[in-house]
């Protein structure tokens, strides 16, 4: 359980030193999915993403992205990945490994 906490600490940390200054001058960047491509890399991200538990406290996402009926917000840097369902903002699930690199992929083509 300490792990865990020190975790959320640590991720809230990162992120809002990442990113605060990103949220203050821009909004939530929306990421169109459009292409199959695009929808397959997020499709697999959300299903091999792991939930964790306990309340959380973040700072607004850098993207936003639907896939069908569904949104998610997104946080994303070179090592890991977050992303939450719009609907459940109590739960955030954690990107496997191979999703983080295919949504930084996607996130950062030209």
């Amino acid at each position: 359980m300490k792990e865990l906490s020190m975790l959320f600490i640590i991720l809230g940390t990162l992120l809002v030193g990442s990113f605060q200054k990103e949220q203050i001058e821009t909004k939530t960047g929306y990421l169109d999915l459009k292409e199959k491509s695009g929808i397959a890399i997020f499709s697999k991200a959300v299903t091999d993403s792991t939930s964790e538990l306990g309340i959380v406290n973040m700072v607004n996402p850098p993207y936003r992205f639907d896939l069908g009926e569904e949104s998610y917000s997104l946080w994303i840097s070179e090592d890991n990945g977050t992303i939450m369902n719009t609907k459940d903002t109590h739960t955030i699930y954690r990107l496997s490994t191979s999703s983080v690199q295919e949504v930084n992929g996607f996130v950062n083509r030209d």
